[in-house]
């Protein structure tokens, strides 16, 4: 699975199943049969569990997509809210904003990094 889904890639995975119409043997006690019945076969039993598989898949993916956007989205509140902040309190230089999920451009010299926590320990 991909690290970061867009919505796009979620609407050009859309996938049309083709069902198959599933019809009973009727036994007409007349003799008349007006329908012998649909077969049972390993090309429509792999058609439905193809189906049901691109369905998985597309349903883990929106999954990932919305804990992907919860994430972004509690990163932007966050960091409006700093902003906030700062600008009121007259303290707009000096401003870092990082979620610590890794230490990407950030030479830590002396502290710890936890990245579960997503946290900075600064001696």
């Amino acid at each position: 699975m991909p690290d970061n889904i867009e919505l796009q890639d979620l609407l050009n995975e859309k996938y049309d199943h083709g069902p198959t119409t599933w019809y009973d043997k009727v036994v007409d006690p007349e003799g008349d049969n007006s329908h012998p019945g649909v077969k049972f076969t390993a090309k429509r039993g792999n058609n439905m569990e193809k189906g049901i598989d691109l369905a998985h898949d597309r349903v883990n993916n929106v999954v990932d997509y919305l804990e992907d956007s919860d994430r972004t989205q509690k990163n932007l509140r966050f960091e409006f809210l700093l902003l906030k902040a700062s600008v009121t309190s007259g303290l707009t230089s000096n401003i870092f904003v990082d979620n610590f999920e890794t230490l990407g451009g950030i030479d830590l010299i002396a502290g710890a990094h936890e990245p579960v926590l997503q946290r900075i320990y600064l001696p």
